[in-house]
């Protein structure tokens, strides 16, 4: 299976805005490093070497490094995120004919392909998230955002996945099924990367949480 990577689409993504091609190459450039390198290991002097781009250049548009990662995680959340989420609700949707452990089993492995392929800077994200504020109302504004952006296809995904518990809000839903994937993205990628995992047997595990709690 074929997952296209955030840094491919993120790179459309800045195409299709009104940018200067400085701005344009010092996004694309600290997307890149952030996600290689991690952001605290990332200067503003090598973002500019990697862009071909003077350091002036990137200060001219965005004042320091935060505010820098600022900009890239806002064009992350702002156009790329309702982007990414109405392919993978179109596809949930699209698996309208199977029962909850099936459905539920094709949630998990899209979803975990999608965070390994992008494992680099998912690990930023979470990371800097957690320690800037500013970070997180971004990304907790975006995914709000998305999910109001993509409402009708939301509403089916929500039928699908939530019919024995009418009564369960969105909020419920998204955490019962996130929950798990994160927990699991955290302790594989960040937290104990060098433990060994069976990765068919933690989804089988994974997938019988979540189908626990909406059964």
């Amino acid at each position: 299976m074929t997952v296209k990577t955030i840094l491919a689409t993120y790179q459309e993504v800045v195409a299709r805005k009104k940018l200067t091609p400085g701005q344009q190459k010092a996004l694309l450039a600290a997307i890149e490093l952030f996600a290689k390198q991690g952001y605290d290991a990332t200067s503003t002097a090598q973002i500019a070497s990697w862009a071909h781009i003077s350091e002036g250049t990137i200060f001219k548009y965005y004042p320091s490094k935060e505010q820098l990662l600022l900009a890239v995680v806002e064009l992350l959340t702002n156009d790329l995120l309702p982007q990414l989420q109405a392919e993978f609700l179109a596809k949930v949707v699209a698996s309208d004919k199977v029962a909850l452990p099936a459905l539920v089993r094709v949630i998990v492995t899209d979803r975990l392909a999608f965070m390994k392929a992008n494992q680099q800077l998912l690990r930023i994200l979470l990371q800097e998230g957690l320690m800037k504020p500013k970070v997180r109302t971004l990304v907790s504004q975006g995914f709000s955002q998305s999910l109001k952006a993509n409402g009708e296809v939301f509403t089916r995904f929500l039928t699908l996945v939530n019919h024995r518990h009418p009564d369960y809000e969105p909020a419920v839903i998204i955490r019962l099924i996130l929950g798990p994937l994160v927990t699991y993205f955290s302790q594989r990628f960040i937290l104990a990367p060098d433990l060994a995992y069976n990765e068919k047997r933690d989804i089988d595990l994974m997938v019988a949480q979540i189908v626990a709690g909406l059964s």
